[in-house]
């Protein structure tokens, strides 16, 4: 009798792990066991990319205007520095909408940036793998940002395609906008100088100097300057300046003398 039992409780069990009706008991474990091909994925790095490298030079000294800055604002300034451009990939669905499958979905705002994993390569066309948020299940699109009619699963750095499930879209013509940021870095300023106001105290005007100076590996120097808080012609540098107005807020003035 028990062997009996065993043997009904076991053929229950497997023939319920394949279909119940038509509803699958164990979704995930079908899918997995569906995907025995799989393409792997190059790795995309997170965050900024550097594409360039150039130093350039800032030079704004301004002869005979009247310029004004606030307190801690450059009044002068010629210095040599690299400038480093990084580029970043920018992932954006054209429209509000949804894609999903019968088992998962992931939302979709045209303001929110969406995280892309990396690119996998089927039947010669590229796919970036977007992440829906899901363990590690994923979407697919192409170059042109068109949904691909399968969802994957990531197993040991290899997406395997959900043979099993369509990916729907709404609305049909959502797609995903591919946008390229640029942003720029100013550092190691290799050699110059910079004049920052510094405002007024003791009825003096203040300027803060930074010399820069990195051709024998030397740290520059720094000094404040101070001048009578009144009209007139100041030098600083080499450079003539005629102040017009200073508070502790900020100074009008104008340069009549460059030493370049």
């Amino acid at each position: 009798m028990k062997k009996t039992l065993l043997g009904l409780v076991f053929v229950l069990f497997v023939t319920g792990c394949i279909r119940a009706g038509d509803y699958d008991l164990f979704p995930v474990r079908k899918k997995v066991l569906n995907a025995f091909s799989g393409y792997s994925i190059e790795t995309k790095k997170q965050g900024d990319e550097l594409v360039g490298r150039e130093t350039k030079r800032e030079h704004t000294v301004v002869l005979n205007k009247a310029l004004t800055v606030k307190k801690g604002e450059p009044v002068l300034s010629d210095k040599t520095y690299n400038s480093d451009s990084y580029r970043n990939y920018v992932y954006r669905p054209t429209k509000k909408g949804v894609i999903s499958t019968i088992d998962f979905s992931l939302s979709l705002v045209p303001d929110k940036e969406y995280t892309v994993l990396g690119w996998t390569d089927i039947d010669g066309v590229q796919y970036s793998v977007l992440d829906s948020g899901l363990d590690d299940y994923a979407f697919l699109f192409d170059d042109n940002g068109k949904f691909f009619n399968k969802a994957g699963r990531i197993i040991d750095g290899r997406i395997h395609l959900l043979n099993d499930d369509d990916v729907f879209i709404y609305p049909s013509d959502n797609k995903m906008l591919i946008l390229v940021k640029m942003r720029e870095d100013i550092s190691n300023i290799k050699n110059g100088y910079e004049v920052k106001y510094g405002g007024v105290d003791l009825d003096r005007i203040w300027f803060d100097y930074m010399e820069y100076n990195q051709t024998y590996n030397e740290e520059g120097r720094f000094e404040r300057l101070n001048f009578p808080n009144k009209p007139g012609l100041i030098t600083i540098n080499g450079i003539g300046l005629r102040v017009l107005r200073a508070d502790g807020d900020s100074l009008t003035y104008m340069v009549l003398k460059d030493n370049n």
